[in-house]
């Protein structure tokens, strides 16, 4: 789309179009931010502001930024890394609560490129519909600028959000369609749905905070949307990998149990029991049967830690339930299949013993 076109998508004649704020978290990786930073300024819509927020790099990384981008970017540093959740949930409460805040918030991972046009097919998507509450973007492998790494999030009964098509070509996932999550690297929030419904859960640090806070907006009755037009090329997991080690497994598969069974209603968690425990007891009795000791620790970990925090997990619940929207049988029938997800999973991390499946 022109520029002429962007400047009246969702805005009624007299009035400006959306205004939207994106933000870049950096940590330690100025020249991927760099090149993130870069492709939002080159955006096409004209109500952007970019900001970008370092998570206390080591050396004069904020310095840096500040004098390639000056005044054209907005730029805060914390004194601490608080990860990706309290990385961002800072400037996101200030924008909310802003007497003007921005119509849409946008997230861009700093090892991630977009498209010159991503904000404009993400801001058209969501300007359609009052219903959706966020969008998610066709994510692209940077080194296999044709093969998808993520369209959305796909939910299984057995509690695990996995990618969407990844592995899959680009030319699989050409159309628009409603998913259960949008990937926190590369999507689009609408404001009025974070006002109700909160940010990030601070305590998740790093991993699955997106999936917790698109089933949240789900569970309100807000609608989440892939948009195949708006397309980012993402370096995947260069910042994960930094600090990737046994606890940040365990703290992952605890983040995506608390997801799930905080935010899915009862119904849907009742029915879907025998496929919990199939994941809980008959994936790392698996793991065993293969030789797959250390991964069946891991999972072993994850699940209890979820279960020593049984306390906070039911009072996220009840602090959810009078925003609860979203019928029970409709969450239930757009979950995702799991025999064939796990049917993947042993061939690949079981048999095969492909470690880079679990990315």
């Amino acid at each position: 789309m022109a520029k002429d076109e962007a400047a009246v998508i969702g805005a009624s004649p007299g009035h400006c179009p959306p205004r939207v704020a994106a933000i870049v978290l950096n940590w330690n990786g100025f020249a991927d931010t760099c090149a993130a930073v870069d492709s939002l300024l080159a955006q096409t819509w004209p109500a952007l502001q970019v900001h970008v927020v370092d998570n206390a790099s080591a050396g004069d990384e904020v310095g840096r930024l500040a004098a390639r981008y000056g005044e054209r970017i907005h730029l805060r540093r914390h004194t601490e890394n608080l990860g990706f959740a309290d990385g961002h949930n800072g400037l996101l409460r200030e924008l909310l609560g802003a007497p003007t805040p921005p119509d849409f918030v946008a997230l861009l991972n700093n090892d991630a490129v977009a498209a010159s046009d991503w904000i404009e097919r993400l801001v058209a998507a969501a300007a359609a519909d009052a219903g959706i509450g966020a969008c998610a973007s066709l994510m692209l492998f940077r080194d296999r600028p044709d093969v998808v790494e993520n369209a959305g999030v796909v939910l299984l009964h057995s509690g695990e959000a996995i990618p969407r098509g990844r592995g899959r070509p680009a030319h699989a996932f050409p159309h628009a369609t409603d998913v259960m999550g949008a990937c926190g690297g590369a999507a689009l929030f609408r404001t009025a749905a974070l006002q109700r419904f909160g940010v990030f859960r601070g305590e998740f640090f790093l991993n699955f905070e997106d999936v917790d806070l698109s089933l949240r907006l789900v569970a309100g009755g807000w609608r989440i949307r892939y948009v195949p037009e708006a397309r980012v090329w993402h370096g995947l997991n260069q910042s994960i990998a930094k600090v990737r080690n046994e606890e940040f497994a365990v703290r992952s598969i605890r983040n995506m149990d608390f997801a799930y069974l905080v935010n899915m209603p009862w119904p849907v968690l009742v029915a879907g029991l025998p496929w919990l425990l199939l994941a809980w007891v008959v994936a790392p009795f698996s793991c065993v049967l293969c030789g797959q000791f250390g991964f069946a620790r891991l999972l072993v970990r994850g699940h209890r830690r979820t279960l020593r925090e049984r306390r906070a997990l039911f009072a996220a619940r009840r602090a959810l339930q009078p925003l609860r929207r979203a019928s029970s049988w409709r969450l239930f029938w757009r979950h995702g299949s799991t025999l064939l997800s796990y049917g993947r999973f042993l061939r690949g991390v079981v048999l095969l013993r492909r470690r880079d499946a679990l990315r």
